[in-house]
């Protein structure tokens, strides 16, 4: 207390002077005040040296080296050299891009003076024909057409055309093989192609009018075949089975129904290459000519490719496509008909009124959905009277409708397709016809040429089955897309999402086609199929959406 108080009295050892006379050594400094105010010092000059030190590193920062500004000085003239090369290079481009465009005009302008005097000199010359049309006309497609023509003025070509389409007789042989060498007699040959290979064969030149009876005749005994088949085994009374006989003599179109997927699948495992075997083993009875016919039968098929009928029945007998894609077409042909000839029926009845006849026709149980379609749709048809539309005796007594009659019946028959897939059908119709009266004679539209060919609207009607089998796969590939390799039981998960009403006879065939397998069962262990595979193998299957 005396020390403190003596401080106070004392004010001079709170001076700088006095405080400059104590030494930097704090450890002789007795007095805690004189210690406290030393320390004040200490620090406030501390501090002003860390502030002197901030402030020069500060200072420093931007300071570069000498070397650094050299390099940085070098490497910037030697960028604006590069950038004064480029610069002159570019404006050379440029004028060169500029020359080169007015060159293209000047031969734009050459080209169009040239254009003109073309098309003027085209109007005052005599026009050449497209020969490559000609090989739609003649045998052998396109491939023989190129033999045929090999160095052949336009003269010599009008020559072998009227040769073609007169006489109907192979021209110039020389180029085609008179002999077939015989493949061999493995199991990997076809039934009706097996003999030795040290056999000759003669050609014939099978023509493709020939070809396609021979086809025709060979369905006809296949189908006989199945149907003496399907009788044997078949547990009908003996009525059932007179009745569908005589059912299926009213037309030979009508003889195709019966070579359904029902009659199908009790049939046994011969394949149709067997039964071309048999066919022709039978019909010639010598086993050197059915072998012969088998080469010629093999050789017609593929010249004649371009042929839809005859390419369908190749890729069946090769085992490329479903004999089950032939049966369907031929089985929605002769619905049709019999639908129309029943349609021509209830339009010619006046006795009572037409819709209660056609809904009672056609529809059986007035509760399921086609009934309600077709009972919408034949509501109209009263306003296609006799009355309003009177007929001659053909007509009355001949397979003949009104344009708006067939039109009806069509919309009947096919209620999900759309109206440019009937008004397709309908002008096809037309075009068979070749005539624009009010009336179609529907039973001319279900005849053949003497090359066994569709007409116009049966052939858009098989288009329209084709695509509508692309759309059912497409359904299917979107379900099964992601999926490297395909399951039956995933198969059958997609058929199911898209088609449900399919019954499992149907869903067995598909799974036997696309899996390469028989007498299918459920417990069988099958290999995984590639999406790709199994989509092929469903392209070329009769599938369709139930």
């Amino acid at each position: 207390m005396t020390t403190w108080k003596n401080l106070n009295h004392n004010s001079s050892l709170y001076t700088d002077h006095y405080l400059s006379d104590i030494d930097d050594d704090l450890t002789s400094i007795t007095d805690f005040d004189l210690l406290k105010f030393q320390l004040i010092r200490q620090r406030q000059t501390l501090f002003s040296f860390i502030e002197l030190l901030i402030k020069t590193e500060l200072s420093y920062e931007n300071i570069v080296l000498r070397v650094d500004y050299e390099n940085l000085l070098n490497k910037h003239n030697q960028l604006n050299k590069e950038y004064n090369l480029l610069k002159n290079e570019y404006q050379h481009l440029g004028q060169t891009c500029l020359y080169l465009i007015n060159k293209t005009h000047d031969l734009i302008d050459e080209r169009n003076k040239y254009y003109n005097e073309w098309q003027t000199n085209k109007s005052l010359l005599t026009p050449r024909p497209d020969w490559d049309k000609v090989s739609n006309v003649i045998d052998g497609g396109i491939e023989r057409w190129k033999i045929l023509s090999n160095g052949k003025s336009s003269e010599q070509l009008v020559d072998i055309l009227i040769k073609e389409i007169i006489n109907g007789i192979q021209i110039e042989p020389t180029h085609e093989q008179n002999y077939f060498d015989a493949i061999g007699d493995d199991l990997s040959v076809l039934p009706f192609l097996r003999i030795s290979k040290n056999t000759r064969i003669f050609n014939r030149r099978m023509r493709r009018r020939m070809t396609g009876l021979l086809i025709k005749d060979i369905w006809a005994d296949k189908i006989r075949d199945t149907k003496d088949h399907f009788l044997q085994n078949a547990s009908r009374t003996k009525e059932n089975n007179a009745s569908e006989l005589s059912s299926s003599l009213r037309s030979p179109l009508l003889q195709i129904t019966h070579s359904s997927s029902d009659n199908n699948s009790n049939q046994n495992n011969k394949t149709l290459a067997d039964h071309v075997a048999a066919y022709f083993e039978k019909r010639f009875n010598s086993h050197t000519i059915a072998i012969e016919m088998g080469y010629n039968l093999s050789d017609a098929c593929q010249r004649y490719r371009n042929s839809e009928r005859i390419n369908l029945f190749w890729g069946i007998i090769t085992g490329q496509i479903e004999e089950m894609v032939y049966h369907h077409q031929m089985k929605s042909i002769s619905q049709l008909l019999q639908h129309l000839i029943k349609m021509k029926k209830l339009f010619s009845t006046q006795q009572e009124p037409l819709s209660t006849r056609a809904r009672r026709a056609i529809v059986s149980e007035p509760s399921t959905p086609l009934s309600v379609i077709a009972n919408r749709r034949l509501s109209s048809l009263s306003l296609f009277s006799m009355k309003e539309h009177p007929e001659s005796t053909v007509l009355h007594n001949g397979l003949v409708m009104t344009n708006e009659q067939f039109l009806e019946s069509l919309k009947i028959f096919y209620p999900n397709k759309t109206s440019s897939q009937i008004d397709e059908l309908f002008q096809s119709a037309k075009h068979d016809l070749q005539y624009s009266n009010e009336s179609i004679e529907f039973s001319s539209l279900f005849m053949e040429d003497d090359e066994t060919r569709f007409g116009e609207f049966l052939s858009a009607l098989i288009k329209q089955i084709n695509q509508e089998k692309m759309a059912y796969v497409e359904q299917i590939k979107q379900i099964l897309l992601g999926y490297p390799l395909i399951t039956v039981s995933q198969f059958c998960r997609a058929i199911y999402m898209i088609d449900p009403n399919i019954n499992q006879n149907e869903l067995h065939r598909y799974i036997q086609w696309v899996f390469s397998i028989k007498n299918f069962h459920s417990s069988q262990q099958i290999k995984p199929l590639d999406l790709e595979d199994l989509l092929r193998r469903l392209e070329n299957c009769a599938c369709f959406k139930h």
